[in-house]
């Protein structure tokens, strides 16, 4: 269970590389949409910014005022719902302290992409330079230091498929076939290596065999199915703030529930995790929707 539920962390880098390409295009449209790149490129962080964070103030700020509710200091709070105390102590919605400074530097990246005359070598050489710094075992006697280096190695594992997603974006754009039997081989051979040599993230790169197998499924999907994944993927980024605290709720106002017998090995817990969550996801998306739209019409 353990070796399948680390497997399940290439989640992380499928939702980073549909980012990659994601970003890419909403950066084009300051192209079409803009008459200057600055009000454009403004208008782009303002965006992408409102996106993940508006659903993070409602969720995980509810989530904080509660703590503060049982118990915890109010500084503490506002420490760990800035999300720096990931980067200190490991704690909080590390996802959303890796989107932060990944937005910030992706125009600056994009910038690069357009002015280079080999979009594959840069991606190449960003790619293998994040795999050897964050492959380094750095040994500091520091231990609050040596836990943040920690956690910026957590973050540099990730971003690979990052890259990777806004590389190929131009080449979906143009409909251009890729091979899928490459893809396999080159994927499996990095796994091979890394594994091998134990250095880096190799689970990072058995993404691409998993996106091969996904192209192929929603190709062949019918209407209804894709329906499906496709309200699941709406409330993606939602679903995995609330995973991470109706745990802690269940256990501090229903502990009858978690101390059940019926609980056995927490599958009763996981399971009301994944159904109220996905519930209140759908509703707190909605919830963010109307905002979104209210905000843009005080602001126009």
């Amino acid at each position: 269970m353990e070796f399948l539920c680390g497997l399940a962390s290439v989640g992380v880098d499928i939702f980073l590389f549909v980012s990659g390409l994601g970003l890419w295009y909403s950066l084009r449209n300051i192209e079409n949409e803009y008459t200057s790149i600055s009000n454009g490129l403004s208008k782009w962080y303002i965006k992408r910014y409102k996106r993940i964070l508006l659903p993070y103030f409602i969720i995980i700020g509810f989530h904080y005022f509660l703590y503060v509710f049982n118990g915890m200091s109010i500084s503490q709070a506002l420490f760990e719902f800035s999300t720096f105390s990931f980067w200190i102590n490991h704690r909080g919605a590390w996802f959303i302290a890796m989107l932060i400074p990944i937005y910030a530097i992706t125009p600056f990246h994009d910038y690069i992409c357009r002015k280079t005359n080999n979009t594959i070598l840069y991606t190449f050489i960003l790619i293998s330079f994040i795999i050897t710094i964050s492959s380094i075992n750095y040994k500091i006697e520091n231990l609050k230091v040596q836990i943040i280096i920690d956690n910026v190695k957590h973050v540099l594992f990730h971003l690979p498929a990052f890259y990777i997603g806004f590389m190929v974006a131009p080449w979906v754009k143009k409909q251009e076939k890729f091979s899928y039997i490459w893809i396999f081989i080159l994927s499996l051979l990095i796994v091979f290596v890394m594994k091998t040599f134990k250095f880096g993230y190799w689970p990072g790169f058995l993404v691409y065999p998993f996106m091969i197998l996904f192209c192929w499924l929603f190709h062949y999907c019918k209407y209804y199915i894709l329906r499906f994944f496709s309200f699941f993927g709406k409330i993606s980024l939602e679903s995995y703030l609330f995973n991470g605290v109706i745990g802690a709720w269940i256990i501090w106002y229903l502990p009858e529930i978690y101390k059940s017998p019926l609980n056995k090995n927490c599958y009763l817990h996981y399971s009301l995790i994944c159904v109220v969550g996905t519930i209140l996801a759908y509703f707190v998306n909605k919830l963010c929707g109307i905002l979104l739209g209210r905000l843009k019409k005080i602001w126009l």
